[in-house]
């Protein structure tokens, strides 16, 4: 009995360890682009990039950590960008929801779920599921459902379907 609790703390210990690994110091953050495939992309150009910054100390607390924001390398125009340190918003009802003990696979060890909202104020919000890899990089899906095809909805509500693969840079990702 002895040996099973001491096990269950150190499980507990470890996974609050894990959770501080991914804590960013003052000119650091978490960077990458958008997956390629076809099958894991919907309604973004292949030239998106993503940043994060957040403080991983809140998450826990129930408090917005932190931001995202994406940059298409393909548009000349910086000012349209989707998310521009869009606050990554809690869903205060997951918290007692089992959809907050969501398991994604294998290597991604602590997963999270935050609503965001883009810069224009007439387009629709959307989800971030963040998953905490074992590699030490971030996955966000980005998901907007959208309205449907049939009815030719606007850009600012077309579903989006995107997987971005972040790692720590020791900078603002150039945006």
């Amino acid at each position: 009995m002895t040996r099973a609790w001491a096990l269950g703390c150190l499980l507990v210990l470890c996974g609050c360890d894990r959770l501080e690994q991914f804590e960013l110091g003052d000119d650091e953050s978490f960077c990458g682009q958008i997956t390629l495939g076809s099958t894991t992309r919907l309604g973004l150009s292949p030239r998106v990039q993503m940043r994060l910054r957040w403080d991983v100390a809140r998450i826990d607390l129930g408090e917005v950590p932190g931001s995202l924001s994406t940059f298409d390398a393909g548009l000349e125009d910086d000012h349209q960008r989707l998310l521009d340190d869009a606050p990554l918003r809690p869903i205060s009802p997951l918290a007692g929801d089992p959809l907050s003990q969501l398991q994604l696979g294998d290597g991604r060890d602590h997963n999270l779920i935050y609503s965001v909202s883009p810069g224009d104020p007439e387009a629709e919000s959307m989800l971030a599921f963040i998953s905490l890899r074992s590699d030490d990089a971030i996955e966000v899906r980005l998901i907007r459902p959208g309205r449907p095809a049939d009815e030719d909805p606007a850009p600012t509500r077309a579903p989006i379907f995107g997987l971005f693969t972040l790692t720590r840079q020791p900078n603002d990702c150039g945006y």
